[in-house]
């Protein structure tokens, strides 16, 4: 995961540094699993046991962010408003 560090200037003109642990960069395209090469029950299969992990992860996701106490700190950035930008290294 990529954390970031920039300065956030709001359409008001009011300004913020912030830093972000990234979860979605900015992005025009689909991406994901092509299983276009799948049977259909093996694709029934798969997505079914993709979308537990899937839920299991979010699930782990949701306890770490209770108890660091973020659990509302989700946010989106304009990138066009985000100066300064600079990526920290990875712990």
């Amino acid at each position: 995961m990529k954390t970031l560090t920039f300065k956030y200037t709001k359409t008001d003109g009011s300004i913020s540094y912030r830093t972000l642990l990234v979860m979605v960069s900015p992005n025009t395209m689909y991406e994901g699993l092509d299983i276009s090469e799948l049977e259909a029950l093996e694709m029934a299969e798969l997505e079914l046991e993709i979308n537990a992990a899937y839920k299991m992860y979010l699930n782990e996701i949701a306890d770490i962010k209770e108890e660091f106490d973020i659990k509302h700190s989700y946010r989106r950035f304009d990138p066009s408003k985000m100066t300064e930008v600079k990526e920290l290294e990875s712990v």
